[in-house]
């Protein structure tokens, strides 16, 4: 595929801005981004993805489409000559009618290995049920949920201390290496069908699904505890409290407890008992309706001090 390429690049994250910022570095011609709507602004979200952007499209003068649904801009795309869109992380299903207007047709660059974890969220959930293996998948565009014909594949380890952000960074730089193969060869003209094997689905998150169930084992909930981090982070409340976990580990340490039972804490973390051995939250952030939000983590051995003040052992936490 050459490089004076007509593309319009559409993605609403950071996983896919990684992507957008290697076509530009490596020259390919981009006519359009569309993304969605911009967020209000936020004092404590100056570098938002819309500000990002911005800078994009101002520096390479590339024109934007802030865009809710991509059927609203149907008719500016039918208007453009178009060789290739290609689509990363923007949560819309693209029409029969878009997806015939580029010459070589829509590609979509998904961050799992295809047909495992179509949808939303493929990425934490993953991380939340516990795979050991995980990738990006390029593949054609077609009316269905991530169903289309896959182009490229390439796996990704994920280690013990993944979380949501770190894996989706390791996933977005290998997937916007092996976009560049992928034009720079001609694998683009070979494809083949998924496999209807093994199909799961990654719904959304939502924020009641983060609230943490203490009779679950360890190595689910730090699973849970990984994926949520940053939304909507995995929480439970206690006294006055809200307390979202950012990090933890699962213990060797056995003792026979209630689930939600505070056992023990140290300069390292809180640890609680669970339906299955004991989860170390090494990294929290306690948030009280009556002062400032306060974060402790075993990184700069300041658990201690706020957890002896704050935790009763023995508490039985809901």
């Amino acid at each position: 595929m050459q490089k004076n390429l007509r593309i319009v690049f559409i993605g609403s994250s950071i996983f896919s801005l990684y992507h957008l910022i290697k076509l530009i570095k490596k020259k390919y011609c981009i006519i359009l981004i569309i993304t969605k709507p911009k967020p209000k602004f936020s004092k404590r979200n100056k570098k938002n993805l819309s500000n990002l952007i911005i800078k994009i499209s101002i520096k390479y003068n590339i024109p934007v489409l802030w865009s809710k649904s991509l059927d609203d801009i149907q008719m500016t795309l039918s208007k453009l000559t178009i060789d290739l869109i290609i689509i990363a992380s923007y949560g819309e299903k693209l029409s029969k009618s878009i997806l015939d207007i580029p010459r070589f047709g829509c590609l979509n660059i998904h961050g799992s290995l295809l047909p495992r974890w179509r949808g939303a969220a493929p990425i934490q959930r993953a991380i939340y049920y516990g795979d050991c293996i995980t990738g990006v998948t390029i593949m054609k565009i077609n009316s269905n949920l991530d169903t289309g014909n896959i182009v490229y594949q390439k796996t990704c380890v994920i280690k013990k201390y993944d979380n949501n952000i770190t894996l989706c960074k390791k996933l977005a730089k290998l997937g916007s290496i092996i976009l560049i193969e992928l034009l720079q060869t001609n694998l683009f003209n070979s494809n083949v069908s998924q496999n209807n094997i093994g199909v799961t689905y990654a719904k959304k998150l939502t924020k009641q699904e983060a609230k943490i169930n203490w009779s679950l084992s360890n190595t689910k909930l730090v699973n849970m505890i990984n994926a949520f981090n940053p939304w909507p982070m995995a929480f439970f409340y206690y006294q006055d409290n809200t307390i979202k976990i950012i990090s933890a580990i699962a213990s060797n340490y056995y003792i026979k407890k209630n689930p939600g039972t505070i056992v023990h804490y140290n300069k390292w973390g809180v640890y609680i008992a669970t339906g299955c051995g004991i989860i170390v939250l090494t990294s929290m952030k306690i948030i009280n309706k009556h002062s400032n939000a306060i974060t402790i983590s075993s990184v700069n051995n300041n658990v201690l001090p706020i957890a002896s003040k704050l935790f009763k052992i023995d508490t039985i936490l809901a």
